[in-house]
């Protein structure tokens, strides 16, 4: 097996044909290792924190009802399922299958120095949208690879969002239409795949179904977005060193 060339630029075309590559020829690593992150989270925090599991539906949830599993997903779900990736993408480098409980256990290893530096990006640019939106729009693709820094390049703290910043400085305005695009790529097939099940929960009266909804867009959308944004990551890596040379 050829293993995947990580260190080199890619354009538009490239990131997505590889991530999407990547991701179908191994959606039966990629899937559960997804799936043992989003299930066990959702289920704690969604449905017994929330009462989603015994609740009736709701179609216009409270504020809180729906920051509360933006938050959970932005500083638990992403970071560890990106972590769990990028080491199935080293597996992928080095010419094997990823494999899935070594990357698990990766992923939760490396779980308190991600989710330390996420917690920081998050309040500066929960900050910078709170003053004037657009500061924190640009701190948000600023520090966007804060999990890879850590996970890569072995940044901690601070030193996660200044390496994250070196590699977007001189790209930004690329890679925020990169991760538009990429979020939109995902989304949208997600809410097709969610409508279902919200439909569903609304006909039963039981929120129980939308979380089921949520739990399974979920998993098959977030790894294509670690994907991506790990190969835009060497992308733009590889071309701080060519541009150097």
């Amino acid at each position: 097996m050829t293993g995947l060339e990580l260190a080199r630029p890619r354009d538009v075309s490239a990131l997505f044909a590889d991530s999407l590559g990547v991701y179908f020829r191994n959606a039966r690593a990629f899937l559960p290792l997804s799936a043992a992150v989003v299930v066990p989270v959702h289920l704690v925090v969604d449905g017994v924190g929330m009462e989603e599991l015994t609740s009736g539906y709701d179609s216009s949830p409270s504020p809180v009802e729906t920051v509360i599993p933006t938050l959970v997903s932005f500083l638990v779900v992403a970071p560890l399922i990106t972590a769990i990736c990028i080491h199935a993408l080293n597996d992928l480098a080095s010419g094997e299958r990823p494999r899935v409980r070594a990357a698990l256990l990766t992923g939760l290893e490396a779980f308190a120095p991600i989710f330390f530096a996420v917690v920081l990006m998050g309040i500066g640019v929960a900050i910078g949208l709170v003053l004037l939106v657009l500061p924190g729009i640009y701190l948000a693709v600023r520090w966007y690879f804060v999990p890879q820094t850590v996970m890569i390049d072995g940044a901690r703290g601070t030193g996660a969002l200044d390496r994250s910043g070196e590699l977007v400085r001189g790209s930004w305005w690329r890679t925020f239409g990169l991760i538009v695009m990429a979020n939109l790529a995902a989304i949208l097939p997600a809410l097709l795949l969610v409508a279902p099940f919200d439909a569903l929960a609304d006909d039963s009266d039981r929120a129980v179904w939308s979380l089921v909804g949520t739990m399974a867009t979920e998993t098959i959308s977030a790894p294509f977005v670690a994907l991506f944004s790990t190969l835009l990551y060497y992308d733009l890596r590889a071309r701080k060193r060519d541009a150097v040379v």
